[in-house]
């Protein structure tokens, strides 16, 4: 196969495997159709193994080697496992493949990430215009057993597509939304106030589904579109670099006070946030925290197995307080399930936990690394795209999704570009 076709198979592979995962199509269990793709994708590392090797990831491979190290020292203690550091090395693989692989250049991927939007659309417009009870539709929404004990509110339905959590539909947006953006690039950048227009009605179009999950991962397409939108030539005057980054900050920040802090649906009635008051995810976020400062340095540097979260949880875990937070959410009858072991829904407490702190700092190092690298090269969609994961890492435990890997793999391909002589086998 000749260096051009092996490219181009590649960058197909890279499409196909991206819209596999935006449709979860499962294989079995937790395991999805995409899974099938991994022999490629490891083919193509191995052939890429040197342009891999760039400065800008030493702290993401220190990162890597940090949690090998501690599931090392975990089974040496007797209690560790592989299992989540098998997770972790599979996000690691998909992203090398898309840090050395690009979508197919010209239509294709426009035209693969337009016709995913397009069943979305019209997947959310059937649940609103047809009774969709008894069918396989049905599973399209996800109803909310919790905020439903409260009165009506608008988080109790939510849309989630084939997805099985709306959650993770809102954060799998930012894979169309990447296969569209250099389309969409250039339609804002248009003299055309035609195309302008046609550019922005689409794309309000286009992101329906995603405010129906009412998700805030969400926060990493808004990302993606506010780089675009400020490309916008007419709006150059007002410097839409600074006002669509604030945006995207303030959002950030908006859905982290609603984690920290009660807010709605707990409360209904304006500002509708009360900061007396802790959120229902700080709850299992308090007791990682004091799961982290009470077990000593061997912990803060290695973490702990499954196991021993286990078997620590409910030690830190006070039913009474539990209760109370959980009240106002109508999460109150499940207050039990929150005192024998829930995951953190916070990456940063979820990697210290199994892996330690050096292992969180140095992902985070890399993050900022992009971050940087991205407005040194003016690639403000990229930037945005890497601060909404940051964000995500407050309310999801995002390093295990693989979309996100995705995602910061296609931003890594754009900021440090291979190297032709490096990029052969």
């Amino acid at each position: 196969m000749t260096a051009s076709r092996e490219e181009a198979f590649f960058s197909w592979i890279a499409l196909l495997f991206a819209a596999v995962v935006f449709l979860t199509i499962p294989l079995h269990g937790k395991v999805l159709f995409s899974e099938l793709f991994a022999p490629f994708m490891l083919y193509r590392i191995w052939r890429q193994r040197k342009s891999l090797m760039r400065p800008e990831f030493i702290p993401l491979g220190i990162a890597f080697c940090w949690m090998i190290l501690a599931t090392i020292v975990h089974i040496l203690n007797g209690s560790g496992g592989i299992y989540d550091l098998a997770v972790f090395l599979y996000m690691g693989v998909i992203f090398a493949f898309y840090s050395c692989t690009e979508f197919p250049r010209g239509k294709w991927c426009a035209i693969t990430g337009g016709c995913l939007l397009t069943l979305t659309v019209i997947a959310l417009l059937a649940t609103k215009f047809f009774n969709i009870d008894g069918t396989f539709m049905e599973g399209f929404l996800y109803h909310d057993i919790h905020f439903a004990r409260l009165e009506d509110n608008a988080l109790v339905t939510r849309f989630q597509f084939l997805s099985p959590n709306p959650n993770l539909l809102g954060g799998a947006y930012v894979i169309p939304t990447l296969m569209l953006l250099p389309a969409l690039t250039d339609a804002l950048k248009s003299s055309s106030w035609k195309v302008l227009a046609c550019a922005c009605l689409l794309t309000i179009i286009g992101i329906l589904p995603l405010f129906a999950t009412a998700s805030k991962m969400s926060v990493m397409t808004f990302g993606l579109l506010a780089g675009a939108f400020a490309s916008i030539p007419f709006l150059q005057p007002t410097k839409p670099r600074f006002w669509m980054s604030s945006a995207v900050i303030a959002f950030g920040l908006l859905c982290v006070i609603t984690v920290l802090f009660r807010t709605y649906p707990a409360l209904q009635k304006p500002p509708y946030v009360d900061f007396s008051h802790r959120g229902n995810y700080s709850v299992h976020q308090q007791i990682y925290g004091k799961i982290l400062l009470g077990n000593g340095i061997g912990g803060a540097l290695f973490g702990h197995s499954a196991t021993e979260l286990h078997e620590l949880y409910p030690k830190y875990a006070d039913v009474q307080e539990i209760t109370e937070i959980l009240e106002p959410y109508g999460f109150a009858p499940e207050a039990q399930l929150y005192c024998e072991f829930m995951d953190p829904h916070n990456e940063y407490l979820n990697t210290i936990s199994f892996f330690g702190v050096p292992a969180l700092l140095a992902l985070v190092a890399f993050m900022i690394t992009m971050i940087c690298h991205a407005f040194r090269k003016n690639e403000l969609s990229m930037a945005l795209l890497v601060i909404g994961a940051l964000f995500c890492g407050f309310w999801e435990d995002a390093a295990s999704k693989r979309f996100i890997w995705i995602a910061l793999g296609i931003a890594a391909s754009r900021l440090f570009p291979r190297d032709n002589l490096t990029a052969s086998n």
